[in-house]
């Protein structure tokens, strides 16, 4: 992985098989900072939540859905209603990391995200699991994913997604 610059993140989508998980098409590279580190010189658990935040505004923006400072308030109300972690390995400071994002099935108002973060030197660091529902900005409650949204995640994914369109009552 090459990173330019220090600071910044970098995005590719190149099909990737992550040993043990699977075909993974989008990829967020970037490295640990000084904040992300707690006393004990490692990753604090609560930072990996945002490194899967980027990588999923990311993938958004990736597969094709206008992001700005309005889209997750009044056009495209998404909501993370689950998040799981399983931790393997500490990281530490300047380690570079990747973010292997997918989501492997999509619902009538939600859908899954998958995430491997791993050490650039092939280490497992985490695996991640999350569960986001679609809500109508106006009444907020859930309602069903626009087509619109559902293709471009096909167009992304091929044929690694499950469409499971039974009704929902909780997402």
């Amino acid at each position: 992985m090459a990173i330019a610059d220090k600071n910044e993140a970098t995005i590719d989508h190149q099909s990737t098989h992550v040993e043990g998980y699977g075909q993974f098409h989008h990829r967020l590279h970037s490295r640990v900072r000084s904040y992300d580190v707690d006393r004990q010189s490692i990753v604090h658990n609560a930072v990996y939540l945002y490194w899967l935040e980027a990588a999923r505004i990311e993938y958004f923006r990736d597969i094709g859905v206008p992001i700005d400072r309005q889209s997750f308030v009044t056009k495209h109300r998404f909501v993370v209603v689950r998040a799981e972690i399983d931790y393997h390995t500490p990281a530490q400071f300047d380690d570079p990391y990747t973010v292997f994002t997918r989501i492997p099935w999509v619902r009538n108002s939600s859908f899954g995200f998958e995430h491997v973060i791993r050490h650039d030197n092939g280490t497992l660091l985490a695996v991640a699991r999350g569960v986001l529902v679609h809500l109508n900005p106006a009444t907020h409650r859930p309602e069903r994913i626009p087509d619109a949204y559902r293709e471009l995640v096909r167009e992304f994914e091929g044929e690694n997604v499950r469409w499971e369109d039974e009704t929902e009552s909780a997402g």
